[in-house]
């Protein structure tokens, strides 16, 4: 993992972070309490992770080998709770850090670390660690790779030229996202069912290091806004009158992080369901079309929302 390399360490070595999901990496509730003992006691060996602004963005707590487990590395981070706007937790993270004498510091940027950190939660995912008493089994590679279903997706991506950095939300279990990769494009792709995205990382459909389990209602608790020059969401739904509130939430959000002059580009398979993501869009600011490609079939990104920032 990228993690084992900022560190310097065989790929043999354990590492842990001691938050349970990227999510939780917002308000680092297991990093203050780890870190409040630690603080405390003089024999911890503690390494720290600095970025190229000399910030200390990781701390690294090195468990010797005992008894009851084997020796491993505990990362805490406030890389997540410290972006758009660092939040209070965070800022005790950067005491805490300051306070610490440290054994070492390891040198990385923000983007590298960034993606450590996302990879690292994607192989666990994928391992079962991040689930307890998981009973899911691996899908057929066939609920992923459907090749009608890639080759609408094809024609519509022929048609629309996606540009710059791109956000990818409600990736589900990355069967959109294959095409995507397919045309050499490289979205940070996300969604809120672990289970899958799970799915899409064991067959390769999602890459460990661009894929996060985040709810798409809270992007700009993650991200800056004005990050993206592109937002694509494909065969979103099943959006209803009643579920409206949440799907304009996620649209409201998706517009904070476009770039000005930025394309944002939906399909969903009923016309009324575009209707109400235009409506929720335009709120925004973002005006655009609707284009009806529908077919004999269908089924697959039958309405599509082409529009700008």
């Amino acid at each position: 993992m990228l993690i084992h390399k900022i560190l310097d360490l065989p790929e043999c070595e354990n590492v842990c972070f001691v938050e349970e999901s990227f999510a939780s990496l917002k308000n680092n509730t297991l990093t203050l309490q780890y870190l409040e003992n630690i603080r405390k006691d003089p024999e911890a060996l503690v390494s720290g992770i600095k970025d190229e602004n000399d910030n200390i963005i990781g701390l690294v707590l090195f468990n010797p080998e005992s008894e009851e487990s084997e020796s491993f590395y505990a990362i805490f981070t406030n890389i997540v709770s410290s972006r758009p706007i660092p939040n209070n937790n965070s800022r005790i993270f950067s005491r805490i850090a300051r306070d610490l004498k440290l054994q070492n510091l390891y040198n990385t940027s923000i983007e590298k670390f960034n993606e450590a950190v996302i990879e690292y939660f994607s192989i666990e995912l994928v391992n079962r660690h991040l689930c307890e008493n998981c009973n899911v089994n691996k899908e057929p590679y066939n609920m992923v790779y459907i090749e009608n279903r890639n080759a609408r997706l094809n024609g519509i991506l022929d048609s629309y030229k996606l540009k710059g950095k791109i956000l990818e939300i409600c990736c589900g279990n990355g069967m959109s996202t294959l095409p995507l990769h397919n045309m050499g494009y490289d979205p940070i792709s996300i969604d809120y069912d672990k289970c899958q995205i799970c799915q899409g990382l064991e067959h390769s459909a999602l890459d460990p290091k661009r894929t996060i389990v985040i709810d798409a209602t809270r992007l700009s608790e993650f991200f800056n806004d004005n990050t993206f020059d592109t937002i694509v969401g494909f065969m979103l739904g099943t959006i209803y009158p009643f579920n409206k509130s949440i799907w304009e939430k996620m649209m409201i959000e998706a517009a904070k992080l476009l770039k000005p002059e930025g394309m944002i580009l939906l399909t969903v398979n009923k016309k009324e369901e575009i209707e109400i993501l235009k409506n929720a869009l335009e709120i925004s600011r973002i005006n655009g079309q609707l284009i009806d490609n529908t077919d004999s079939k269908g089924i697959y990104d039958q309405w599509l929302f082409i529009g700008t920032k």
